[in-house]
């Protein structure tokens, strides 16, 4: 059996975490380290948060991320798996303060973008070398690269109609499986951030509740958060729950802002998930704590069979998880045509006026921008301002001065009925078949094609299939005449990433 590193770098390698010299100098990350020396070590490429300030300096780096990567494809042949290995670390050194955030960026981007081979754990022994369907809760794996599928609009984007995976099914046939189309990343983090917030506001409405039903009897009321309604519950006088009317919300009262039918609670989650589905990477905590049938029938250190143990450290989900929490947030890019600008003003009206944002939830605000990830070997955790140290453009603080920002995510983070026309034929982790997480709309002029499936090819295609909740605004906007939808179509478009070259 093989085993994969001790979980430290090795300074020899011209890999994982530094270009510390462009970090520190010509991306100006020179944040001080604590608790430990800064490794020596250096990164495949300029991988920074840092955006360049104009586009030739932005063409210059691209050109030396080509250039360092074509040298490390010479250095591969001669020592296979090394790239992989250069990004072996322990959470505890993570933890000790050795990395900055912007070395645990760039390692997180190195991994994104590292392709996974069999000598370091892709796949399984009683899979196939790769699958289109997936085998059950096992996955493909599908991919050999993060990168591979979160490719469009810029770095941990959305993935075309040709990247959607095909999950949970029987291993041989489409109609088994359930079609997802891959999820554009772009501020991820604080939709984390949002999610938490919002639970602690749905779980203190609980608490209240059940403080009242131990004076008074059975207490009922409306659970809201962040001014989004999520139905009615009633609290019996021994404290269990009634949640026939809850809304969009499983009953543990925890948003799961991540998935297309809002299946996964954090960020880390998602990146185990995937790191498992689409690779048969498993890392060290899902061989400890999932069941057989997620992780391979096989028991010990190698449940999946393959030969190879400690496929992926903790240290390496970390830093990959912060790499997908510190990106970037959207932005919103007015036209450079006057006829344009007034186009794009009366769709944002009409967006608001035909429906669309009871779901589309403009923005939301937000009281803390500090993306906490905890432990999951019993450190202290981590915690980064994303105000402060995410990728640029960032999220700011409201102009008026007061504390906290807003989000403008285009989501109220809750699940919908989308109709008889979007509905897949069985749940999705106990998930209906007709319920969908309300996707967030920043960013989505950048992450074609739409819905769960990649099913539409133009923003309008999207809106007319859907129903369910949404089909009053379906029908007023399918009502209009196509130039009255035009101001609708430039508003959407409107709602993008930040101007960037994309080199890959």
């Amino acid at each position: 059996m093989r085993r994969w590193g001790d979980g430290r770098l090795r300074s020899s390698l011209p890999l994982a975490v530094g270009v510390a010299a462009a970090i520190a100098g010509a991306v100006g990350w020179a944040e001080a380290t604590r608790g430990g020396p800064r490794s020596t070590a250096r990164v495949t490429g300029v991988y920074s948060p840092r955006a360049p300030a104009e586009t030739r300096a932005e063409a210059e780096a691209a050109l030396e991320q080509d250039a360092i990567l074509r040298e490390e494809r010479f250095l591969e042949a001669v020592q296979p798996g090394r790239a992989f290995a250069s990004t072996r670390v322990g959470e505890a050194e993570i933890e000790a303060g050795r990395w900055s955030a912007g070395e645990l960026f760039a390692l997180g981007a190195q991994l994104f973008h590292l392709t996974f081979t069999r000598e370091v754990g892709l796949g399984a022994r009683d899979l196939p070398p790769l699958a289109r369907f997936h085998t059950g809760r096992r996955g493909g794996p599908d991919a050999f690269r993060c990168d591979a599928c979160h490719w469009r609009g810029g770095p941990a984007g959305a993935g075309d109609a040709a990247d959607d995976a095909y999950l949970d099914g029987d291993g041989n046939a489409q109609s088994t499986t359930l079609g997802r189309n891959p999820i554009a990343l772009a501020g991820a983090g604080l939709v984390e951030i949002l999610a938490a917030e919002m639970n602690a506001e749905l779980q203190a409405s609980r608490a209240a509740l059940r403080a009242r039903a131990r004076w008074k009897g059975p207490a009922r009321g409306e659970l809201r958060a962040k001014g989004v309604s999520f139905g009615q519950v009633t609290v019996r006088a021994d404290g269990t729950l009634d949640d026939r009317d809850l809304a969009g919300v499983d009953a543990d009262l925890v948003i799961k802002p991540f998935g297309w039918k809002g299946n996964m609670p954090t960020l880390r989650d998602a990146v185990e998930d995937a790191l498992l589905i689409h690779h048969g990477m498993e890392s060290v905590h899902l061989v400890k704590t999932a069941p057989r049938e997620r992780i391979g029938p096989f028991g010990g250190a190698d449940p999946d069979g393959d030969g190879v143990a400690r496929e992926i450290e903790e240290g390496q989900v970390t830093a990959l998880t912060l790499f997908v929490a510190l990106q970037e947030i959207p932005q919103v890019t007015t036209p450079a045509d006057a006829n344009m600008i007034v186009l794009m003003a009366e769709g944002r009206t009409q967006f608001a006026t035909l429906g669309c944002a009871a779901c589309h939830v403009p923005s939301l605000p937000l009281s803390s921008t500090v993306f906490r990830l905890p432990s999951r070997e019993g450190g202290r955790g981590l915690a980064y301002d994303l105000a402060a140290v995410g990728a640029e453009p960032r999220v700011a603080p409201e102009a008026q001065g007061a504390s906290g920002a807003r989000v403008y995510l285009y989501s109220d983070l809750k699940r919908h009925d989308l109709g008889p026309g979007l509905a897949e034929p069985r749940a999705d982790r106990g998930v209906e078949g007709k319920m969908f997480l309300t996707r967030p709309l920043w960013g989505v002029a950048r992450s074609r094609p739409y819905l769960h499936d990649g099913r539409a090819a133009t923003l309008e295609d999207a809106i007319l299939l859907h129903g369910g909740e949404a089909q009053e605004a379906r029908d007023a906007y399918a009502r209009l005449k196509d130039s009255e939808r035009a101001p609708v179509r430039v508003f959407l478009t409107s709602l993008t990433r930040a101007k960037r070259l994309v080199v890959r």
